[in-house]
């Protein structure tokens, strides 16, 4: 009777019926739905395929929001290729990395997928992935083909890909890149935005080159094929170019020997430093190779991770500033 039944479940499945008779069978038959709604699409759509770069991050989440769906059997292969297609032409003195986000247990390729990923190794595109269920050896031989990570999901993860990689010492040219520092636009003006086709009233910037209207920044102009960008842009790459050292935490030791000499008080808050305790090997203060400044930890933290440049060295180049200051 059992045997009849489970013939009868299945027939219903294949025909694309739900079963609604237990509590059990309906969570059962959900799942098996849900994974036969995966069964038919494997084709890939590249989501932005007018914008080369966008700034505005609530365009990218609009787009994302906007074409997020299930459907199909997961194709590994079909989305190296997507990849290898928008970045193999990308210069060599940028990155070509790609981060996927993978939930499926399975690839369903048409070709030996062996092959692309040689071709991704020879490219040199770093494949980094994101597990969102168990652990798949071609997801964890190609992250370690190219270069890349494999790990399973959690949020940290996520961040940790927004800071840019490391550049390889063998595969990084120095080159110089042509940018414009477009002027934002008067308010109520009418124009036509190049990167969408779509009438602007006010705001937008202009491109210095062919005086072309963009949106945002930075971006590259669709019309003369220059950069786009700002000030600040320039700025926050250079912190991720050109990062601060360390600072060296100073020995307690070496604080009680030179007492008299060293500062007592912060180079950046100005605060009194803490005096370490009895027995204790640390000196609660840390120290800047270049320029020998001592600070506290709160501002090596604030420093390190926010302002990105070391009051004592910025002192040091600009000592007109602080004469006029006194």
């Amino acid at each position: 009777m059992s045997e009849k039944k489970a013939d009868n479940a299945e027939e219903r499945r294949r025909n694309g019926e739900v079963e609604e008779e237990e509590d059990e069978d309906e969570g059962e038959n959900d799942l098996e739905a849900w994974e036969r709604a995966y069964a038919d699409d494997r084709q890939l759509e590249r989501w932005i395929s007018n914008q080369i770069l966008v700034g505005s991050p609530d365009y990218h989440i609009k787009v994302l929001v906007d074409k997020l769906g299930c459907a199909g059997d997961a194709s590994l292969q079909n989305a190296l290729d997507l990849v290898y297609e928008n970045l193999n032409d990308i210069p060599s003195y940028g990155h070509r990395e790609a981060l996927i986000l993978y939930s499926a247990l399975t690839t369903c390729d048409s070709a030996d997928i062996m092959e692309t990923i040689q071709k991704c190794k020879k490219s040199k595109l770093r494949c980094s992935i994101i597990g969102l269920s168990a652990e798949i050896y071609i997801c964890k031989h190609l992250c370690q083909d190219t270069g890349g990570t494999y790990s399973g999901i959690r949020r940290g993860l996520l961040l940790e890909h927004a800071p840019p990689p490391p550049a390889i010492a063998e595969f990084a040219v120095s080159n110089l890149i042509k940018m414009g520092f477009p002027q934002r636009g008067a308010e109520g003006v009418i124009s036509i935005c190049s990167c969408h086709k779509e009438v602007k009233v006010g705001g937008g910037y202009t491109c210095p080159r062919c005086k072309a209207h963009v949106c945002e920044l930075p971006t590259e102009c669709q019309i003369c094929g220059l950069t786009l960008v700002s000030s600040p842009h320039l700025a926050r790459s250079y912190h991720h170019l050109f990062p601060i050292t360390p600072f060296n935490e100073v020995l307690s030791a070496l604080l009680s020997d030179l007492r008299h000499t060293l500062p007592r008080v912060c180079f950046g808050c100005q605060q009194t430093l803490p005096i370490p305790l009895h027995g204790s090997k640390t000196s609660l203060r840390v120290t800047c190779l270049k320029c020998n400044q001592h600070f506290c930890f709160d501002c090596d933290i604030y420093i390190h991770e926010s302002l990105h440049n070391c009051p004592g060295c910025e002192s040091r180049r600009h000592p007109k500033i602080l004469n006029l200051s006194e």
